[in-house]
């Protein structure tokens, strides 16, 4: 769930008040980092300050990404991949529903990340998700 909840923040979208109520820091600084009010570098994980880079500065650091599934996501975002490299299936899905416009976000078990993906789909809103952290997020995702 760690996983895909770190994937599913790093590619969504946020206003100024929302990174505040991040509890975690490097999630937090990513979101921080989106709206162009601090750097990837203060972000711990190797993974997510690569795929914060690759994101926010348009660097191609998606291969420096050691874990295959976020590698492979991040790639589909920048459109140099697809997401049928992703061995996770909620994370497949969830790439899917991203970057091909599908309605995958059906496929995924994991009921707090399929209302995410719902509503970032706009098929959905933000109440039904248990986790605060990501409900969070869901509830600061731009209009």
């Amino acid at each position: 769930m760690r996983l895909i909840l770190a994937v599913m923040l790093m590619f969504s979208s946020y206003v100024y008040a929302s990174c505040e109520n991040i509890s975690n820091d490097d999630q937090r600084n990513y979101c921080k980092a989106r709206e162009g009010r601090g750097g990837c570098q203060n972000i711990k994980n190797d993974d997510q300050r690569n795929a914060c880079k690759a994101e926010t500065e348009g660097t191609s650091d998606c291969g420096n990404i050691r874990d295959n599934d976020q590698r492979n996501y991040c790639k589909a975002k920048q459109g140099s991949g697809g997401c049928q490299n992703i061995k996770n299936d909620d994370m497949r899905n969830a790439c899917k529903a991203q970057t091909e416009g599908t309605s995958d976000c059906g496929n995924i078990r994991d009921n707090d990340q399929r209302n995410y993906c719902k509503a970032q789909q706009g098929s959905g809103g933000c109440q039904n998700i248990k986790d605060d952290g990501l409900r969070n997020q869901c509830k600061s995702m731009a209009p």
